[in-house]
């Protein structure tokens, strides 16, 4: 049965329950009774408005139909041009392998190549697990390990010394550069502390950090570095999580990935040490 068949029988009844038990006419009386003329009315009405609200939803519907086809074509539209945009990207290697000239063979006339390509994925660059990075201060070229299984960065240092300056805490270190015998002296303000084991037993020790500014690859920015006693570890630069993090993706087995960096050919005095 229809929607409208439904609601006229809806409203009928309703219309009885306002009446009461009222009859229409009666054989005595045949004008009908005014409580039941009311609600005969009363359901005139109802019947009424209740059309109109279906109309209304008719209309609705039919609208959305109408739409909802708009939506349909246009997406069939879109898929057709994606389909000749892919069929478009698919030969545009050929087609430009055909339009440009084929490369002339040329002979370098330098020893280093004046430009050096940057590997990069996405939006980060890509480094190996040794890489040259350029610190300021001292303004001087180290070769860096980078390791993801330490978060903090790390500079490995001399004779590291804790002091106050003008009611701050500062630190002073040596550095050695690569390939040299001269130890280069720095003094930096503690930014904060973190907290190491020391050794097997569970103790801990306060170790400050500092910054300094880096400079890897395309990437220059100040940097914080934890102060540890180098002892005889090989490289005085480690980058951890927090160098990577948003900034690049590590080629496990890769080396010197990105350019290198020239080394000052002398050490100011203000930086050197004894």
């Amino acid at each position: 049965m229809s929607i409208g068949y439904w609601t006229v029988a809806l409203a009928l009844g309703s219309a009885l329950v306002v009446g009461g038990c009222v009859p229409l006419t009666s054989p005595a009386n045949p004008v009908p009774d005014p409580q039941t003329t009311q609600a005969m009315e009363t359901l005139n009405r109802q019947i009424v408005e209740l059309s109109g609200e279906i109309g209304t939803l008719r209309n609705t519907l039919d609208a959305l139909r109408t739409e909802q086809q708009t939506v349909i074509t246009e997406l069939d539209l879109q898929n057709r041009a994606i389909g000749r945009m892919e069929g478009a990207v698919t030969t545009l290697p050929d087609s430009m392998k055909r339009a440009c000239p084929p490369q002339r063979a040329t002979k370098a006339q330098c020893d280093e190549p004046q430009v050096q390509r940057v590997n990069v994925s996405g939006n980060k660059m890509v480094v190996g697990e040794l890489e040259q990075v350029w610190l300021e201060p001292p303004g001087l070229a180290f070769d860096a390990r980078i390791e993801t299984a330490a978060s903090n960065n790390a500079l490995r240092a001399d004779e590291i010394v804790e002091f106050e300056r003008d009611g701050k805490g500062w630190a002073r270190f040596f550095l050695v550069p690569p390939d040299s015998v001269q130890r280069v002296q720095l003094e930096r303000r503690v930014v904060a502390h973190r907290r190491a084991f020391q050794n097997s037993d569970g103790a801990t020790i306060k170790r400050p950090v500092v910054k300094l500014r880096l400079r890897l690859g395309d990437v220059e920015d100040t940097f914080s570095f934890v102060l540890i006693e180098r002892g005889d570890v090989e490289f005085q630069v480690l980058l951890g999580r927090s160098f990577l993090k948003d900034i690049a993706y590590l080629d496990v087995g890769a080396r010197y990935v990105q350019p290198r960096s020239k080394a000052k050919a002398t050490v100011t005095k203000a930086a050197a040490g004894n």
